[in-house]
């Protein structure tokens, strides 16, 4: 039998993974490991019991031993490295999901001579100020076979000069997941739900304050209460800087386990986030998404109607009124769905894995 060994750290990848692994602990040898980059136990634990995922095998101390991305890479090279020697684990391949630090381990992995597979290969923003941007290029390049979402991210692979036989489109993880724990019953629309996490909307309290500010107007005009999700380095902002003492339509709320965000979405009026994911998940729920950036590697969602990109940097107003009309005229189809795959991605990838190694 053959042995793949996954590496996965954050809370998205492991939603993303969890009938992944399922199949791959039927088939193969599967050594999981934990890298811990996100690393809160309480909330590990809820993630990990509502998907049904086993325990890992390993779990590493990546978020509690480093405090930023270097430190992060410089632990994991060397951690993971020793893990497999130190245990004598021989993987025909190891995986590797997504764009976050823990998949740029990759590299050090490569240099050692282990195959490497990469999940969710191709998404390009082409906007170098994301540090998920460095990393998912470079898991795609050192790469031996690479699962993709779409016919366009394995194009532009090409044009990147992948060989084309190591590419492979299998439609997105997220599908069949979203669909095993879709929520049911007639949508509230009484609130607005927001996740604002990137790199560039916190890059300083100015930034994230305009957003703020979109939000509390936004809240406003549609006098609906604007549920905004807690994440650590949003909050040192807002406390420091008193962001949110004159916005009286904003309220904070979570963290979240996946099944309650996937049920908080399902009943929002719409939902404004600046995450990849919610450009997936919220479609099939049937939920608008307006996405507060410049940039999108998921074009396929604005491109099919599914989410609108209303900038980082715009007036207030144009934000809130173009966010406006998307939810208000916004409809979801069989059609504008396509894109997203029919919810087999996991058997694509064990059959194509079979036959590779």
């Amino acid at each position: 039998m053959k042995t793949v060994v996954t590496i996965t750290g954050i809370r998205p990848d492991f939603i993303r993974m969890s009938e992944v692994f399922s199949k791959l602990d039927e088939n193969f040898e599967h050594i999981m490991i934990h890298t811990g980059q996100h690393y809160d136990d309480e909330l590990s634990r809820v993630f990990f019991n509502q998907l049904k995922i086993r325990k890992p095998d390993f779990t590493l101390a990546t978020g509690k031993s480093s405090s930023n991305h270097y430190e992060q890479l410089s632990y994991l090279s060397k951690e993971v490295i020793y893990l497999l020697k130190r245990k004598k684990i021989n993987p025909d391949i190891i995986l590797f999901l997504g764009d976050s630090n823990s998949a740029l381990v990759s590299a050090p992995l490569f240099k050692e001579g282990y195959k490497i597979g990469h999940i969710e290969g191709g998404m390009r923003s082409y906007d170098r100020r994301m540090p998920e941007e460095v990393n998912r290029v470079i898991c795609d390049y050192v790469s031996d076979l690479v699962f993709v979402y779409t016919p366009l991210y394995k194009e532009r692979l090409i044009q990147e000069n992948k060989n084309p036989n190591q590419i492979f489109v299998v439609g997105n993880t997220i599908v069949e997941v979203v669909k095993k724990f879709m929520p049911t019953g007639n949508r509230s629309k009484d609130f607005i739900v927001a996740d604002i996490h990137r790199n560039e909307n916190l890059k300083s309290p100015e930034q994230y304050n305009h957003i703020l500010k979109f939000l509390d107007e936004l809240g406003s005009k549609t006098k609906l209460e604007v549920r905004l999700v807690k994440f650590n380095r949003a909050l040192k902002l807002i406390n420091k800087y008193k962001l949110l003492n004159d916005k009286k339509n904003i309220k904070l709320v979570g963290p979240y386990g996946f099944l309650d965000y996937l049920n908080l979405q399902y009943n929002a009026f719409g939902v404004v986030s600046d995450s990849g994911t919610s450009q997936e998940e919220c479609p099939l729920l049937g939920v608008p998404v307006a996405v507060p950036r410049n940039f999108t590697e998921r074009p396929e969602s604005v491109e099919n109607g599914n989410s609108i990109l209303i900038g980082e940097n715009n007036p207030v107003e144009k934000m809130v009124t173009d966010t406006l009309n998307f939810f208000e005229s916004y409809s979801i189809s069989k059609e504008k769905l396509k894109w997203l795959g029919n919810g087999k991605t996991s058997e694509k990838i064990i059959k194509i894995l079979n036959k590779e190694l």
